[in-house]
């Protein structure tokens, strides 16, 4: 994972923390600009996704074409290797079919998700993290400098508890405007029922506290989520993001396989495997991960969605039937004869 993090370190910054920032600058919501940030995302990335579509429908018509001939080679020649490589290989030529090229489309299409998706992630915990830490330590910071302020000493004991409460509240209103996301309290925790805050200890050794920094900033973390949150500390979300990941994970998965799927064909094993694999993959992701990435699998997942049946249609054949594969032209070379460049001679010509 952190050798996939360092991809995004080529140019010598994070590129994704970069980039979320920037779209955050304009948003002002990180929720809603990872969704921004998906969007163009997929839109950048999409004409290498079209080109390894196209490459998939043009392997899977030369395949039927060319099953019947292959399944009798492959019957004749079953006890000769040998002679079974060179016959298929002639299939091939005949139908200029290029096995590397269809394969090699598709695998840097893969890989270069695969990069993106885990390089992202990675890089999304650790500036989850960082954004954690910096908005816990603005209303630490509030709350000190509120208490240390001039004007404050000399309030009486019901003045300081008021302005005390109101100095935490505006900076945590401040602070929700980009942190939180509809039902969400904070992007940078889960969508759970764990709490909106960073564990204090977590904080604390964040900061390196001493045993006196830790007892006093300890009093100061119970009074500002008490201030926020009331007694009991509120749940950062209610799980709805983890099982709409999932969900929109599986719908997406299976709309994929369906339409590229030839008409009448059944699902085969490995299909069956992925439909399942991907949802409980992303399953595990987003119940281990920041709102943030939970938000950027769900809009990735749908912008595939759309992109997958946009293609579908656009890509369908007139009249709904597909075209006849067309055997490449072979080269015929001419060669010209004339009587004059012949010379013939009778059998009793001397």
């Amino acid at each position: 994972m952190e050798m996939l993090s360092n991809f995004s370190l080529i140019l010598g910054f994070d590129l994704w923390h970069t980039l979320i920032s920037w779209f955050g600058s304009w948003i002002t919501n990180y929720g809603w600009a990872i969704i921004v940030f998906t969007i163009a995302l997929k839109l950048v990335m999409s004409p290498l996704d079209i080109y390894q579509r196209i490459s998939t429908k043009k392997q899977q018509k030369y395949n039927a074409v060319m099953q019947p001939e292959l399944q009798a080679i492959q019957a004749k020649y079953a006890n000769d290797k040998e002679k079974l490589n060179q016959e298929t290989a002639k299939v091939y030529k005949k139908y200029n079919f290029n096995v590397g090229g269809m394969c090699l489309s598709m695998l840097i299409t893969m890989g270069l998700s695969m990069v993106v998706f885990f390089t992202l992630y990675s890089s999304l915990r650790s500036f989850g993290t960082e954004k954690l830490y910096d908005s816990y330590k603005e209303l630490d910071t509030t709350y000190v400098q509120t208490v240390e302020s001039e004007s404050y000493a000399t309030l009486t004991d019901d003045e300081k508890a008021t302005t005390l409460k109101i100095a935490i509240e505006q900076k945590y209103e401040d602070l929700s405007k980009q942190n939180s996301w509809l039902w969400v309290k904070n992007v940078w925790k889960k969508d759970t029922s764990e709490s909106q805050f960073v564990e204090f200890d977590d904080y604390a050794k964040h900061m390196g506290f001493d045993e006196t920094e830790k007892t006093d900033a300890k009093a100061r973390y119970d009074y500002i989520v008490k201030t926020i949150d009331g007694e009991e500390a509120d749940a950062n979300g209610y799980y709805v993001l983890i099982i709409l990941a999932v969900a929109v994970s599986f719908l997406t998965q299976w709309l994929s396989t369906k339409i590229s799927m030839p008409k009448g064909q059944k699902l085969n094993t490995m299909n069956k495997v992925m439909m399942a694999v991907i949802p409980i993959t992303m399953a595990i992701l987003a119940s281990t991960s920041n709102v943030v990435f939970t938000l950027y699998i769900i809009a990735n997942s749908v912008m595939s969605a759309i992109i997958s049946t946009i293609l579908a249609y656009t890509m369908k054949p007139k009249g709904g039937k597909e075209e006849d594969v067309v055997l490449p032209k072979k080269n015929v070379e001419v060669v010209e004869y004339s009587r004059n460049n012949l010379n013939f001679r009778n059998k009793g010509e001397k």
